[in-house]
């Protein structure tokens, strides 16, 4: 081996080791900052005992549908049983649940839960750490000299990376969304684009780093679809830039039209292997609505000014009184803690004053995202209720992100304005590991070492938040004793006013199917809102349907496959919650004794129909969600043709519907697949109630064959302007 030859692989060996020393030392660092997780790795999961769960729900689910069953894990019946729901739309991050696969096989959920944690932060930290050491040796006004391993390198990019993945924002969605926490591919798909675009920029080959920024986008994908629209914005940002950079010094040519390829080739990368989900996803968006969440939430969940300069909101010396700073006070405290630190800050100043041409990219890139993550009205010192438009209020804006969500197809569906805030971090992280690396530059070992130490307890005292709150299961044990029992049906968990993720960690203990359940994107082909008692139980009252639930519920009981009701004390502390539930619960089962009761549950078992009951519900689609007006009358608006459907329903059956519209719009009642029309209803601005034949309905329309149209299964309500009438009662007369 010749001298030169020995120097290289003396070099390689001291690469290798470098690389695992700064791996082992985010690792131990995320010990640390998210104590005590680390002494409880098999007994609980970190964060406030919600979302955590879900995604807990998550990772068994992949499981599940992967190990178990065999199947496509987007789609499962085990959730809102017997219809089903898709998961495209929820924030699965199957990335998580199939790389912990072995994990969770070997020891458990808890620890494959616990792992995605040590994975996402050391790997976040370690992809900055790359990014900056990249972005130091290519600099173009080399703000420290050329050293390969130079240690101050290696300290600014261990710092940069240090302030990115223990940032309040990361550390505050460890309270439950594992896939925001799950960051990490982000710094990864960046440093291979920049390396991809600077090669061919020079000439070199250029797409193998194209190709492995296309994975990084892909693995980004498969963790949360938010952090695939923040590239899609930081790639056409940085692709404008080089545009403008090459046409300034070469012109517009060869060169500055094969600018775009390596980002196009990475983007083709990531449809071409997750076009299996982004098919669905699109055919899905296109055709139904129910991902795009109400326009209100975009100013809720969007971010001020304040939340960016204000000290840590989770910090250990000051929560829960910082809850109250100056900031957004309608979001939940994750959605809000975006703290940047003020260490970071100055050092990235620092890198704009003596390293202007390296970094004025990233300067650039912090204030888009910091605009973006305003959301589509600037706030200031703080958002309150006053800010946010009513219900059906169109608010016009020109913000940066009001214009983009106008524009950019299927944005509407993400509604979480703040997370954007993760690039702004991001960029500060870089501007910030640049600046340390001028610090660092004329200075001796020793006191090199210092000030990297000095400014690495900074970073991270500014960020501590330990002791992290644990949350340990509280599943009920005689779910351990339902795993057992076979042919049990599905469970209905009471109570259901909102969607608990508390049900979905039971399930993964008894593996039964729920009627309601909780996705991040409530589906209405679920019958949640649909069936009566089921709307009882949601809304702690009646919606439109005029039926008495306590008489339906065998019925109803017996259609969803319903096997188990159980009854949670623990998670109705009292008020209307509580007493409605309950008195329903109780008035169902009045003459029956529970399965089992305790302190906290009580468990009644669902017995075989007799007689079914006659009963409607409401159809999937264009039912507007249940308001009370000013009268207390409950009411639902036709947005668009709007189903009734009938179960159980003779013939003879008559059909009462209390209705108003606006003046001069008729209302009409047609066949279910809305081919024949029916009756039509005159305009009632001031309310009527109609009552109905279905048989005589059914034989004012004749179809194929002269013979009459069968009503019995339902109706299609078609109003003559849309918006334009509101149901205030259907119900069924035997």
């Amino acid at each position: 081996m010749t001298g030169r030859e020995q120097t290289q692989h003396v070099t390689r060996n001291t690469q290798h080791t470098l690389h695992l020393a700064v791996l082992s030392a985010y690792l131990l660092l995320t010990a640390v900052m998210t104590w005590p997780l680390v002494t409880q790795l098999t007994t609980a999961i970190p964060g406030d005992g919600f979302d955590g769960w879900q995604n807990y729900w998550n990772q068994w689910w992949i499981k599940v549908a992967l190990v178990d069953r065999l199947q496509n894990p987007f789609q499962t019946d085990l959730l809102y049983y017997p219809t089903g729901v898709g998961l495209y739309f929820h924030t699965l991050n199957p990335f998580n649940g199939v790389t912990t696969l072995p994990v969770q096989l070997s020891l458990g959920l808890i620890p494959a839960y616990n792992a995605v944690v040590f994975l996402s932060w050391s790997l976040a930290g370690y992809g900055v750490y790359l990014l900056v050491r990249w972005l130091l040796r290519t600099a173009p006004d080399r703000v420290i000299p050329n050293a390969p391993f130079a240690i101050s390198h290696s300290l600014a990019a261990f710092i940069a990376g240090a302030i990115f993945t223990f940032s309040p924002f990361h550390m505050a969605h460890l309270l439950g969304h594992m896939q925001v926490m799950s960051l990490q591919w982000i710094p990864f798909y960046l440093l291979y684009l920049l390396r991809a675009m600077a090669q061919q920029r020079t000439g070199k080959s250029w797409w193998r780093s194209a190709l492995l920024a296309g994975g990084f986008l892909t693995l980004t994908g498969l963790c949360d679809w938010y952090f695939v629209l923040y590239l899609f914005f930081f790639t056409g940002l940085l692709l404008l830039w080089e545009l403008g950079v090459s046409a300034r010094r070469y012109g517009i040519g060869k060169r500055w039209l094969a600018l775009p390829l390596p980002p196009l080739l990475a983007g083709i990368v990531m449809l071409v292997i997750l076009s299996p989900l982004l098919v669905p996803m699109v055919r899905e968006a296109t055709q139904f609505s129910f991902m795009v969440r109400p326009t209100s939430d975009l100013y809720t969940l969007s971010a001020t000014m304040a939340d960016f300069l204000i000290p840590n909101r989770l910090h250990t010396l000051s929560r829960p009184e910082s809850f109250t700073w100056p900031g957004n006070q309608l979001a939940p405290v994750s959605e809000r803690t975006l703290a940047i630190g003020y260490t970071a800050l100055l050092l990235a100043l620092l890198a704009l004053w003596r390293s202007w041409r390296a970094s004025r990219f990233w300067l650039v890139c912090a204030l888009l995202f910091l605009l973006l993550a305003l959301g589509p009205a600037w706030h200031w010192a703080t958002i309150t209720q006053a800010a946010i438009p009513e219900a059906g209020v169109t608010a016009v804006s020109w913000t940066p992100f009001a214009l983009l969500n106008a524009t950019i197809p299927f944005m509407r569906i993400s509604r979480s304005v703040s997370r954007y805030a993760l690039m702004v971090q991001l960029s500060v992280g870089v501007l910030a590991g640049l600046g340390i690396a001028w610090l660092l530059q004329r200075q001796g070992t020793v006191t090199t070492l210092l000030l990297s130490s000095g400014l690495l307890a900074a970073v991270l005292f500014e960020s501590w938040v330990a002791p992290f709150p644990m949350s340990p299961p509280d599943t009920p044990a005689f779910y351990q004793e339902i795993a057992q029992m076979n042919n049990v049906g599905a469970i209905l968990n009471l109570p259901m006013n909102y969607d608990r993720p508390g049900y979905l960690l039971y399930q993964t203990v008894h593996q039964k199917p729920l009627t309601v359940a909780y996705i991040s994107r409530e589906d209405p082909r679920t019958l949640t809102e649909r069936v009566p008692l089921l709307q009882h139980f949601r809304h702690l009252g009646p919606d439109i349907i005029a039926a008495d639930p306590v008489q339906l519920a065998p019925t109803v009981l017996h259609d969803l496959g319903i096997g188990l009701v159980i009854q949670d004390r623990y998670k109705m502390p009292g008020g209307l919650e509580r007493s409605y539930t309950e008195t329903l619960a109780n008035a169902i089962f009045a003459e029956e004794p529970p399965l089992y009761a305790d302190d906290r549950i009580t468990v009644h078992q669902v017995q075989p129909l007799a007689v079914a009951q006659p009963y409607l519900m409401l159809g999937a689609l264009d039912w507007g969600p249940l308001t009370v007006d000013a009268a207390g009358t409950h009411v639902r608006q036709l947005l668009g043709s709007a189903a009734l459907q009938f179960m159980h329903v003779a013939p003879a059956a008559q059909l009462t519907l209390r209705y108003r519209t606006l003046p001069n719009v008729e209302l009409d009642l047609c066949s279910s697949d809305g081919t024949h029309l029916l009756m039509t209803l005159p305009p009632a601005p001031s309310g009527t109630r109609v009552t109905v034949d279905l048989d005589e309905l059914g034989e004012s329309a004749q179809a194929a064959g002269g013979q009459p149209v069968d009503v019995t299964m339902g109706i299609m309500l078609q109003p003559r302007s849309a918006a334009a009438v509101w149901i205030e009662e259907v119900g069924l007369l035997p």
